[in-house]
């Protein structure tokens, strides 16, 4: 950044700041109890003291909420399962002890007093003073996400959880505790935790959920009561006034806003502006599905990760208002589904779903294709961040549908934790009269719009990366990964996309995940696929242009074929053709790359090995000299771990083909 640039940035930063104070107080962000009862409560609800308003809440019976007191004994793990209670108690213990382990940072403990508005990391601190609109991101120095994770509240859930197996009074203390610290610490519209409109959403609908564990303990006081209203009512009105919307692009992050706005409005329709929340937020769901995901049902954010956050926020979003419909008889969520959203909204939630059962490895966890940030919604259970089987247990028993029960990737209830405690025991019921179905029935399909090509066979895989950068060209979550590959033989991971570790926290570290090197595919003449600016980190130009050119598949081999044009800004344009032959029953690959142009290029192979495949990967090739070298893999965002790949390099005049067989 130039010093006049840098200068004008500043000066920004400082009338923003002084104008946003002033703007927030004489808005009155401080609510006092007789502004709330009488300016922002619907006096349809007649509420008229504390008092009055903590009886209200404890007795009211609608809205509902997925975690529910009534259905509390429904949920049929917490008296039949032993290990999962255990790990929720011991996982809520540590919270209680204000011990974190968040986006890779293993176990901290934060003392006795939390301070949110740190990254404690690095110990970098955001000044809770400053204005949200000058809030500033420290590239290189700080990850802005550990506050905003923290802040999110995800950890309620365990404390709710481990309140409901034991009576523990302690845990609604806690909960108390560190949502009224949160409100002391954290001035609407100051500090970090105001600066990202999204945080703000998914932490509204986490202080939501807890509540609904603790709402009738003798220690949810009317106070209390009080000042957690009024902050979710200054959460609603910060989204709506801050939503992230764009004419050219919508992602994520306006999914999370308006995810926020239902729930606000639909639990909370006390709120004067509750029928406007909801209806907005019916309106641009329907549009966002049209918008934000491909007719083959795959989000177009180009992340497999960003696949399950978008299918989270679309899912739970639809979820509440279904079950607070008037029709709703617990069993029949399509049908409501369609009435309120329609059939293309409800098909393209269903289709979401199936791309799950395709996408899965035989060891249930997700391939990494794209950024993987470790996003959620709601964390409602504690597992591995690629363990993504919940959501076939999940879809399974809100469409009925019998092919995403998957023997062999739900063996104990543990593995269907969240499907139990959303659905209590009518789900339970659903999912028990589905027909089991087998790994060994899910075959190799092919999603051409987001271009993700699946070669399956029982507990041999094999996916295919081949499709455009997604956000409408923008390629704020692709990586240069274009005829790259992820493959998987008798169950376990072989060679596996290494992932993205971090983002602005550490630039160099941020485009080297997303380079063409730290993928399966081929880097010619040392330059990337797909261009893109090192200070631009959710960007990348969109010059690749990939193709599908054959695509079949049949009972004994699958075969692709593919190739892009990512090297046509070179001097001597190269153009990358692969083909890639599934022997399905073997697990082998064979594998033809075609450089087609003219000129003397360098070539460069990459292939990525899991940290836990320790065997010899035998990789047979009469032009490649083939050698075994030390890599970085990322299971999760803000973890790295060493690794090994097997690279090779030629440097040969093009027209050329390489054929090479991998076959462990």
């Amino acid at each position: 950044m130039s010093i006049i640039k840098f200068f004008f940035y500043k000066i920004k930063n400082i009338i923003l700041s002084i104008f946003g104070k002033i703007y927030i107080n004489l808005l009155k962000n401080e609510i006092t109890d007789e502004y709330f009862f009488k300016k922002i409560w619907d006096h349809n609800y007649k509420v008229k003291n504390l008092d009055e308003l903590n009886k209200y809440f404890i007795n009211r019976k609608k809205p509902t909420f997925f975690i529910n007191l009534s259905l509390k004994n429904d949920i049929v793990y917490r008296n039949s399962v032993s290990n999962i209670q255990d790990k929720i108690i011991f996982e809520a213990n540590r919270i209680c002890n204000h011990v974190f382990n968040i986006l890779g940072s293993g176990d901290v403990n934060l003392g006795k007093s939390i301070d949110w508005h740190c990254d404690f990391k690095t110990s970098y601190k955001w000044n809770p003073k400053k204005y949200y609109k000058g809030i500033e991101i420290p590239y290189g120095k700080a990850d802005i996400k550990i506050p905003w994770e923290l802040s999110r509240f995800q950890h309620l859930f365990i404390l709710g959880e481990a309140y409901w197996l034991t009576n523990d009074e302690g845990y609604t203390k806690e909960f108390v505790n560190q949502i009224t610290d949160w409100i002391d610490k954290n001035k609407p519209g100051f500090g970090v935790n105001w600066h990202c409109t999204m945080d703000v959403a998914i932490r509204s609908c986490n202080w939501i959920l807890g509540y609904y564990y603790f709402k009738k303990s003798s220690e949810i006081t009317s106070e209390f009561l009080f000042k957690y209203l009024k902050s979710l009512y200054q959460h609603g009105k910060h989204i709506a006034k801050n939503l992230e919307y764009s004419k050219n692009l919508t992602t994520n992050h306006y999914l999370a806003d308006i995810t926020g706005l239902i729930y606000l409005g639909v639990m909370f329709p006390e709120f004067k502006e509750s029928g406007n929340w909801v209806k907005l937020g019916i309106e641009e769901l329907i549009k966002e599905m049209e918008k934000q995901v491909y007719p083959d049902g795959c989000s177009f954010e180009a992340s497999t990760c960003y696949h399950r956050l978008a299918l989270e926020l679309l899912f739970f979003s639809t979820l509440i208002v279904v079950i607070n419909d008037d029709d709703f008889e617990r069993v029949n969520f399509e049908k409501i589904t369609r009435k309120i959203f329609g059939d293309k909204y409800t098909e393209k939630l269903y289709k979401m779903f199936d791309v799950v059962a395709y996408l899965l490895k035989p060891n249930g966890k997700m391939p990494q294709i794209g950024d993987n940030d470790s996003g959620r919604f709601f964390n409602l259970f504690p597992r591995k961040i690629q363990d993504m089987r919940y959501l076939l247990a999940l879809g399974a028993v809100f469409f009925k549908e019998q092919k995403w029960k998957i023997k062999e990737f739900f063996d104990t209830d543990e593995d269907i934790a969240e499907s139990l405690i959303i659905y209590g025991k009518k789900g339970r019921e659903i999912w028990d009269s589905l027909e089991w179905n087998f790994l060994k029935n899910i075959e190799s399909k092919a999603f051409s719009d987001v271009g993700w090509y699946v070669m399956r066979n029982d507990k041999n895989y094999c996916v295919i990366s081949c499709g455009p950068n997604g956000q409408n060209g923008y390629g704020g979550h692709c990586h240069c990964d274009k005829l790259s590959f992820v493959l998987c033989k008798e169950g376990r991971d072989v060679i596996v996309d290494s992932g993205t570790y971090v983002y602005t926290s550490n630039p160099e570290w941020r485009n080297k995940f997303r380079s063409t090197a730290y993928h399966n595919t081929i880097k010619i003449d040392g330059k990337e696929q797909n261009k893109f600016n090192k200070k631009r980190l959710f960007q990348m130009d969109n010059n690749v242009v990939p193709k599908c050119l054959k695509w079949e598949t049949d009972s004994k081999v699958d075969i692709f074929i593919g190739e892009h044009y990512g090297y046509d800004y070179s001097r001597q344009p190269v153009v990358h053709q692969r083909k890639i032959q599934f022997y399905k029953k073997e697990g082998k690959l064979k594998i033809i790359d075609r450089l087609k142009g003219t000129g003397n290029h360098y070539l460069e192979w990459n292939f990525i090995l899991s940290p836990d495949f320790k065997q010899q990967l035998k990789i047979n090739s009469d032009k490649l000299q083939l050698k075994r070298d030390s890599g970085f893999y990322s299971p999760e965002y803000g973890i790295v771990a060493k690794t090994e790949k097997v690279s090779a390099i030629l440097n040969t005049v093009v027209p050329v083909e390489i054929e090479f067989c991998i076959d462990r």
